[in-house]
């Protein structure tokens, strides 16, 4: 079984709380989750498809172990990696996600499985079987702009994709992050209620000295 302790330390903060602290790690936009799917949070696993191999996923399918996230670039960015067998495959194996650079294939499918897919849209062309040594598993990929190594921490949800390091983030930026969070309900309530915008929104740069600065600064 993974060591998922990291994973499990970020879990209960939202991804674009992260981004209030974070700049580097985010993909790009356009890698967006396929369907509805609950959050995504596991460790990378990844394959970068220099050429259209069916056979280099069905092998990352093998290794892939409970936890991990399948982090697959497609070279050209035409071919579709997977589809609904894939996804059932990925299911049984145990994996928490899949993340593609490239596009997705039988659609309906992979919205109705269940498991959090990650694409930059739709295909009817797909890779073949082509058993090719090109394809490397465990390599460094870059997916929407971001560097992904085997182990990376790949979390996802309904506004994109985030890249940590094993080790995560520190224990400062948790701290405030979960701050944040914590305060944004009673914030938006205060708005809804008619409470003054200059008194409630942060007009200049945060110095993080003062609590409500560090509890809420959207």
């Amino acid at each position: 079984m993974r060591d998922l302790s990291r994973i499990r330390d970020i879990d209960d903060i939202e991804l674009p709380t992260l981004g209030h602290f974070l700049e580097d790690g985010f993909c790009d936009p356009r890698i967006r989750r396929v369907g509805p799917a609950p959050r995504m949070s596991g460790i990378a696993l990844t394959v970068d498809l220099t050429v259209p191999d069916a056979v280099a996923v069905n092998r990352a399918l093998l290794e892939a172990a409970p936890g991990d996230v399948l982090v697959i670039r497609v070279a050209g960015g035409r071919h579709a990696p997977v589809g609904a067998v894939t996804v059932a495959a990925a299911i049984a194996q145990g994996v928490a996600g899949i993340v593609i650079d490239g596009p997705v294939t039988d659609l309906t499918a992979v919205r109705e499985a269940g498991l959090p897919v990650y694409s930059d849209g739709s295909t009817c062309v797909t890779t073949k079987l082509l058993g090719s040594e090109v394809a490397t598993i465990g390599g460094t990929v870059d997916i929407g702009g971001v560097a992904v190594r085997r182990g990376d921490l790949v979390m996802g949800d309904e506004n994109g994709i985030l890249i940590l390091p094993p080790e995560g983030v520190s224990a400062d930026i948790l701290e405030r992050a979960r701050r944040s969070d914590a305060a944004e309900p009673g914030l938006i309530q205060r708005i809804a209620s008619g409470e003054p915008l200059e008194s409630l929104l942060i007009l200049t740069a945060p110095s993080y000295e003062s609590s409500a600065q560090k509890d809420h600064f959207r």
